[in-house]
């Protein structure tokens, strides 16, 4: 029996993150993004006409800073989002996918292939026209994609979605591969099938 090494893991033999390339997303999914703010705007200044129209005599002449404020909420919000853009990169490695995403909090999604399910390829009415797609990708005991890909090239997610496919049976002919061999059942020895004949009883000796 080989003896158990728990050998510990010095911080220079960590694998650097910032030496993996990540990729962008295109360009063209910012009108998608604004397309998102605008219906937004339209939603808030309705709420604050609404507002205004039930607050004016309530509030008098500070109701008119409603609307100031709704623009520069809007105004913030488009500006955060435009920047929060550029955030969005993702890479494929071996063994897993990666996805990056936020502005003020940034955040990095891990996904090894071997906990992957499936994926979908989905696109909207306006990424269709652009010729965008997005990915998503499932995995064991999530009720919805746990990890999202938006404002791929057409092309590009296609190709993306089917690596990811391919690792997928890669990794499970892997594991399987690395399960031990079923126990067969070993054949009697002659010996042990043969059946010793009977003895005579006394009723037949006589």
């Amino acid at each position: 029996m080989p003896d158990f090494q728990n050998d510990p893991i010095l911080e220079h033999d960590l694998p650097r993150f910032e030496e993996i390339e990540l990729r962008s997303v295109s360009r063209k999914y910012l009108q998608v993004v604004f397309l998102n703010i605008a219906v937004f705007a339209v939603i808030l200044f309705t709420a604050a006409g609404v507002g205004y129209y039930f607050l004016r005599g309530f509030l008098g002449e500070s109701a008119w800073a409603l609307p100031g404020v709704v623009v520069l909420l809007m105004v913030f919000n488009a500006a955060y989002q435009y920047a929060a853009f550029f955030q969005r990169k993702y890479a494929i490695r071996e063994k897993d996918i990666i996805y990056q995403f936020g502005l003020m909090r940034r955040n990095i999604i891990i996904i090894p292939f071997n906990r992957i399910q499936h994926t979908a390829l989905e696109e909207g009415w306006l990424s269709r026209s652009l010729g965008l797609k997005s990915v998503s990708v499932f995995t064991a005991g999530a009720g919805g994609s746990d990890l999202t890909i938006n404002g791929l090239p057409k092309e590009v997610a296609e190709n993306f979605n089917q690596l990811i496919l391919t690792k997928i049976d890669e990794e499970k002919l892997e594991d399987d591969n690395t399960l031990p061999p079923e126990r067969t059942a070993q054949p009697a020895s002659p010996a042990a099938a043969e059946v010793e004949p009977a003895k005579p009883s006394a009723a037949d000796e006589e």
